[in-house]
């Protein structure tokens, strides 16, 4: 059987180890294109060619807990038999497989591209092995509280009257990271878009400690007066957009405090990017995050004069883009005293 993936590098996703590469060859989904979304699929992980990307979201730092064992009710709840709590970066992917392939094909395809780049499988099932009533993915995976809305009702309901199920947990040969494959039969002829379409549904942690990262007004107001200017890494914004996490909200009222203690003071606040892209585009994202920022700032009744935005792009970049972990300290927001 051959292998069908494409690898896909989107700047600010996981950093995985690479897979063989091979062309995609862009299919229709329902005779049309592939619906945008501007999330994308991760950097280095597999993507079954022709598949379309119908659903995803991400978030810095989350909790997961990753099966390792058939779906079991304990209780009222279900869960996983094995489970493995972990903790990091989380991100999450839906894809409709081309029409003609089966649940079956895919998983094996995945398997086989993952051992390849030296992931260990942790746990895999089909049908009945997984739980009766197709639990792993309707009892745990794809409850109602976890279903994916990114192009609505197609999100929502990709895993509706399921058939045909299949699951794999997997880790890095490094450990550092994990991933949960749920592939099954969508059954639900409402959207023929998705129906009796292979669906595909990953869960991926990038296993880290959360970064401790929190720094109070008199912090900033010290590396102000010492330096000029100081990096607000606990900034932080949905992927590839301006709009602000509520993870941000502590850092923006700390520099609220100490644009209150010192009202004789004004500052800039500066948006960074990573190379990734183009430089155009992220002149105008590096900018609409700093402009986010001053609106932040100025609903906390910080007077606009005193907070000006600028956006710079990758221009001034503290580490080497030729990573992720440099690319990642790039994109950042600063405090520069004016």
């Amino acid at each position: 059987m051959p292998q069908r993936f494409m690898i896909a590098a989107v700047a600010a996703c996981l950093a995985l180890p690479a897979l063989a590469q091979t062309a995609l060859a862009q299919t229709a989904l329902a005779q049309t294109e592939c619906p945008a979304i501007s999330l994308g699929p991760a950097d280095g992980l597999p993507v079954y060619e022709g598949a379309c990307l119908i659903g995803g979201d991400e978030q810095a730092f989350a909790a997961f807990a990753l099966p390792t064992g058939p779906a079991v009710k304990d209780g009222d709840v279900w869960r996983g038999e094995r489970e493995e709590r972990l903790e990091g970066r989380y991100l999450r992917r839906l894809y409709a497989a081309p029409e003609g392939r089966s649940p079956l094909e895919v998983v094996r395809n995945y398997r086989d591209a993952l051992t390849a780049a030296g992931f260990t499988v942790l746990f895999e099932c089909s049908g009945a092995d997984c739980g009766r009533n197709e639990a792993m993915g309707s009892r745990i995976l794809w409850t109602q509280d976890r279903r994916l809305e990114t192009l609505g009702d197609l999100s929502r309901y990709a895993f509706t009257g399921l058939s045909d199920d299949h699951y794999l947990a997997a880790r890095s040969a490094d450990g550092s990271t994990s991933l949960g494959l749920y592939v099954a039969r969508n059954n639900f002829k409402r959207f023929p878009e998705t129906f009796e379409r292979a669906i595909l549904h990953l869960d991926i942690v990038q296993t880290r400690a959360m970064e401790a990262r929190m720094i109070d007004a008199a912090a900033m107001r010290t590396a102000l007066d010492d330096t000029g200017r100081i990096a607000l890494d606990n900034i932080y914004f949905d992927f590839g957009t301006s709009v602000l996490t509520p993870e941000s909200a502590p850092a923006l009222d700390e520099m609220a405090k100490l644009l209150f203690d010192a009202p004789e003071i004004g500052v800039y606040i500066v948006g960074h990017t990573d190379n990734v892209g183009s430089f155009e585009a992220n002149l105008v994202l590096s900018r609409e995050r700093a402009e986010a920022v001053v609106e932040a700032l100025a609903a906390r009744g910080i007077a606009r004069d005193r907070i000006v935005p600028a956006g710079v792009a990758a221009l001034s970049p503290v580490a080497s883009n030729a990573t992720e972990t440099g690319r990642q300290m790039n994109r950042r927001v600063e405090m520069v005293m004016r």
